[in-house]
């Protein structure tokens, strides 16, 4: 896979961070006893487990392994077991910032964030809505244009919440406070946006058509929907197994259309498709560009165990929705559709 990522707007992933922290009691050093016989360093286990090979695949050639089994893998925690205090969602919140950049929860980073909505950037004082805020990383990068307001949602409530706090500190005032909401009962108060963005958001959603009715009612005339969403190839081709374990691994029951099926009901909405393509190899690349970069910092920061199993989970998600696009069968959509005529 090249270093370099290139499309008509330069993208750089985001290199993750390797602060250097003072290691408290309790918390586990990658490289602990790295010259010990037969140690596997975290970072190379990682990479046995993201590639599916035993990790005593990565021992040198000829040298036994003689540290029990259960220490050349990675072990997680049953969350259930983990003690109340056990700050889960820093952990998970920590992980996103050091592997996709401060603010981002995917792919692409900042130069993407703001190339998925650029539909608004020819238009004086726009009103922008970003239905999957995350972090708030990207409505963060659209507010730098002074003239532009931006409305974050995020269905995440933790991640609506930490971002929210963000945007407070950010002190921009055309940067409204991140809310979290529930996509089967989405009110957007008769409000009327020139572009709504939403990244990977309505392949979960049951309701998919009533969700685009009413983002097609919020937007104003000539205005746009901007987003990528992860379809099947064909409809109904989710069946073998790497199929189940992307449905499996979800946080929520993936419920995808097809490529066509979204054509038809986008058409079916009055919504003008400007374009529509498959982006699967790109953000494929944008996805292992990203985990490359990270894993090659891995020696770097210090683990305690909840960031272990949090990185693992973060891993396994990512992982899996790889494999299913690696198979064919599942795609990821980039479309612009925009209004031309008015409510339904």
């Amino acid at each position: 896979m090249p270093d370099h990522l290139k499309r008509s707007v330069p993208v750089k992933a985001p290199k993750a961070p390797a602060p250097k922290v003072e290691k408290p009691s309790g918390l586990l050093d990658p490289e602990v006893n790295a010259k010990a016989d037969g140690y596997i360093p975290f970072r190379d286990r990682f990479r046995a487990w993201w590639d599916g090979v035993e990790p005593e695949a990565v021992v040198r050639s000829g040298q036994e392994a003689k540290t029990p089994r259960t220490q050349r893998l990675i072990e997680l925690d049953d969350k259930s077991e983990l003690p109340p205090d056990t700050n889960w969602g820093a952990a998970r919140i920590r992980v996103c910032d050091q592997v996709w950049g401060d603010g981002f929860v995917g792919p692409g980073g900042a130069d993407y964030a703001v190339e998925v909505a650029r539909p608004f950037s020819s238009r004086a004082d726009a009103k922008v809505l970003d239905l999957s805020a995350g972090l708030g990383g990207r409505v963060s990068e659209i507010a730098r244009d002074a003239s532009v307001t931006v409305v974050g949602m995020e269905r995440d409530q933790e991640f609506a919440e930490h971002a929210s706090e963000r945007a407070k500190r950010s002190g921009k005032s055309n940067m409204r406070p991140i809310e979290s909401y529930n996509a089967d009962r989405l009110n957007l108060n008769r409000l009327k946006y020139d572009c709504i963005i939403a990244r990977e958001e309505f392949f979960t959603v049951s309701d998919k058509l009533a969700l685009l009715g009413t983002l097609r009612n919020g937007l104003r005339k000539n205005g746009t929907l901007a987003f990528t969403d992860f379809v099947l190839a064909e409809p109904d081709q989710n069946e073998g197994d790497v199929m189940d374990q992307w449905y499996g691994t979800e946080p929520t029951l993936p419920q995808p259309w097809s490529l066509e099926g979204y054509r038809a009901r986008l058409k079916e909405l009055g919504l003008e498709i400007v374009q529509f393509e498959d982006d699967s190899q790109f953000y494929r690349e944008m996805v292992l560009h990203a985990w490359r970069s990270y894993v090659d910092g891995i020696e770097q920061i210090t683990f305690d165990r909840t960031l272990v199993d949090a990185l693992m989970q973060e891993a396994e998600l990512w992982l899996h929705r790889i494999r299913a696009i690696e198979s064919g069968q599942l795609r990821v959509l980039r479309a612009f559709v925009c209004l031309r005529s008015g409510p339904l």
